[in-house]
């Protein structure tokens, strides 16, 4: 179990003291929390502190175990130093680990472990041998309807426990983790091209190796030699390529992790499975493009073309799928950097007091709100402030999935104050905000009314489960707070009841620049109470985090599209050359025999028609299913968005033509008469 809080400007987390020993984490210096020592409300206070706090505020001094120091104003002995390279639950890294149950003892007046309200506890399990995620998930279910019945209040009618993964990496938004998979196929697809260049070589190449083939056969070498030999030499190839691959890729993981904010026990160096997944693609890939071209060598049908139209279909699709799914992300980019979200994110900022950690109820967090309020009405240039239970761009997150007329929509409710939609500039399109002291009433952006009352007037229609209906008051502008990529993403918005108050954020709009008002706000949650530290967060800080997410997707995809065009740029002049060159005598034939330089190329070209043909319509039909996966991430656009497909594919055609056209122009310029001679 886990909790996180900030004492004297340090990250601090509240833990079980079983927490490290559940990680198997041991301390290079001192001790982890112990059951047995530190499990007790009674016990000594003690703490663990992070290796990074440990070399910035101690000179990295052994010394420093069983040191007495003090945290706002409370003397807490430091008993352990975590290691190095720790990977903590959740993605947090702290500074500073307290048991969970000398909490009290820091903040006075809170106990996390006694308040059921409290939603700032995180608890996390280890699964038993042979137990799923899925298999614990409806075991806690039973545990969520038990609780329910003891606390109706607090426990909703359709609430659950869910299930997640912990690990650091684990903890990612979905969003990223597809981006991470389209990032890993469309890799994939540049192996899979790359391949085929190297196929189409190999094939190019037993061309002049044709009598040395022919020889070996001739004195009593049988395929399957001449197989093994050839598949030898691809091996070789492949192994040396990984190898390099290998390197390149260390040095390049090396500088990506030393320029970014990674976790510190995150390492560059390949492991077994690295190396082991390394082996793996070499022996797949050396099938991929040598196997199929020895076969062709030893049965000595390399003149057959129809291995090689294979090879141009396959890297014509997997071009096609990189450059659309590439021009996607840009187009998404570039509408994310110049198309307002549907609220003013400039001069906004957020003070998440977290009163419910620092023990307040209902009725002292209304007070405290209240005069949080007063006073910032006082600072300059303060325009607009309101409560919100969960802040635009935060970590907590309330979404549901709800059918609408029959569509699936996900649907993200909220609960504010009457001056929230003033605040945020979000414009009421119909009706009214809230008024002090509604009930059963609710605002609905507008394409929650547009879908569930097409041509109708939303305004005093009913929302709700059959159980408990709301009355439709005001309809508001769309405003992607909490699904800044999801056009699909529907708000609703109730008015913030009493009980919620201990875990309301304040929101403020400022009239000028937003740099200087943190300090500000944090002398005011000084004056009103020294315990509380109030997170503030500048809202334009919170989007440009959002956007930068897309901008790496799109960069990303990008350079790997331009990759997989220049490969298969390469590899389609380097086949159409070959394709040429065997053609030779034929060209000649054709042009002794009077046919024109434009029927010749007709015919050069017909060739690849239906290849290329294929390979873009295999192309638009993976793109536009694989595109789905990006469709949270396609900020403002549609995974079938025109002008993306239309410019991947013009920029594709367009490589395509010069591929083919160029050496056949080449081979058009050839001298008559040696070309008669060929051969």
């Amino acid at each position: 179990m886990q909790i996180e809080s900030d004492l004297q400007g340090t990250s601090t987390s509240f833990v079980t003291a079983n927490y490290f020993s559940e990680l198997g984490t041991r301390a290079p210096y001192g001790r982890m929390l112990n059951p047995g020592l530190d499990g007790s409300p009674s016990s000594p206070p003690v703490m663990v502190i992070s290796c990074g706090l440990w070399q910035r505020r101690f000179g990295g001094d052994p010394a420093v175990i069983g040191r007495t120091i003090h945290l706002d104003n409370k003397p807490v002995t430091v008993v352990g130093i975590t290691p190095y390279s720790l990977a903590t639950l959740g993605g947090q890294s702290p500074d500073i680990w307290l048991p969970i149950t000398q909490q009290p003892y820091f903040i006075v007046g809170s106990n996390v472990l006694s308040d059921f309200d409290n939603s700032s506890v995180r608890m996390w399990g280890r699964l038993a041998a042979g137990m799923t995620a899925k298999a614990a998930e409806q075991e806690l279910r039973v545990l969520t309807n038990e609780l329910r019945r003891q606390h109706p209040a607090a426990v909703w009618d359709n609430e659950f426990i869910q299930s997640s993964p912990g690990g650091h990496m684990q903890v990612m938004q979905r969003e990223m983790y597809q981006v991470a998979a389209m990032v890993s196929v469309l890799t994939l697809l540049i192996l899979a091209v790359a391949c085929a260049n190297l196929g189409a070589l190999m094939l190019a190449r037993a061309v002049p190796r044709e009598r040395e083939i022919g020889i070996r056969m001739a004195i009593g070498a049988n395929a399957a030699r001449v197989l093994r030999q050839l598949c030898t030499e691809s091996m070789l190839l492949a192994a040396l390529g990984a190898i390099s691959g290998l390197l390149l890729a260390s040095a390049v993981l090396k500088i990506a992790l030393t320029q970014s904010d990674a976790p510190k026990w995150l390492t560059a160096t390949p492991d077994l499975r690295v190396l082991l997944f390394t082996v793996a693609i070499t022996f797949l890939s050396t099938l991929f493009f040598g196997l199929t071209p020895a076969l062709q060598i030893a049965r000595q049908r390399q003149h057959k073309t129809t291995a090689r139209h294979i090879l141009v279909g396959a890297q014509v699709a997997g071009s096609c799928i990189l450059l659309i799914v590439a021009s996607l992300l840009v187009r998404a980019t570039h509408h994310a950097l110049f198309t307002e979200p549907g609220f003013g994110y400039e001069r906004l900022v957020s003070i998440d007091a977290r009163l419910g950690q620092y023990g307040y109820g209902a009725s002292a967090a209304k007070v405290y709100l209240d005069q949080m309020e007063v006073r910032l009405s006082a600072v300059p240039g303060v325009r607009f402030i309101s409560l919100v239970l969960l802040p635009p761009l935060g970590h907590a997150v309330s979404r549901e999935t709800r059918k609408v007329n029959g569509e699936s929509v996900m649907v993200y409710p909220n609960w504010v104050s009457p001056e929230f939609f003033q605040t945020m500039q979000i414009p009421m399109l119909l009706g009214r905000t809230f008024q002090p002291g509604d009930k059963n009433v609710v605002v609905v952006s507008q394409s929650f009314a547009r879908r569930q009352w097409p041509s109708q007037n939303p305004l005093s229609k009913l929302v709700g489960d059959g159980k408990v209906s709301d009355m439709v008051v005001g309809v508001a502008g769309d405003a992607h707070m909490n699904a800044l990529s999801n056009d699909d993403a529907v708000e609703q918005y109730w008015p913030i009841a009493q009980d919620q108050m201990a875990g309301a954020v304040v929101m403020v709009r400022t009239s000028g620049q937003v740099e200087g008002f943190p300090s500000v706000a944090k002398s005011i949650s000084e004056t009103l109470n020294p315990k509380v530290f109030p997170e503030i967060r500048q809202i334009r800080a919170l989007y440009a985090e959002n956007v930068r997410g897309i901008e790496m997707a799109a960069g990303a995809v990008t350079l790997i599209g331009v990759v997989a065009l220049v490969l298969a740029g390469v590899g389609l002049i380097g086949l159409v050359s070959f394709t040429v060159s065997q053609k030779t005598k034929e060209i000649a034939i054709r042009t002794a025999l009077g046919a024109s330089r434009s029927q010749v190329l007709k015919v050069l070209l017909g060739q690849f028609s239906w290849p290329v043909g294929l390979g873009l319509l295999i192309g638009v039909v993976a793109a536009s299913a694989s595109s789905q996966v990006l469709r949270q991430t396609l900020y403002g656009i549609s995974n079938l968005d025109p002008i993306a497909y239309a410019l991947a594919l013009g920029f594709l055609l367009a490589t395509l033509a010069a591929a083919i056209l160029l050496p056949a122009r080449r081979a058009l310029q050839l001298n008559l008469a040696k070309a008669l001679h060929y051969e």
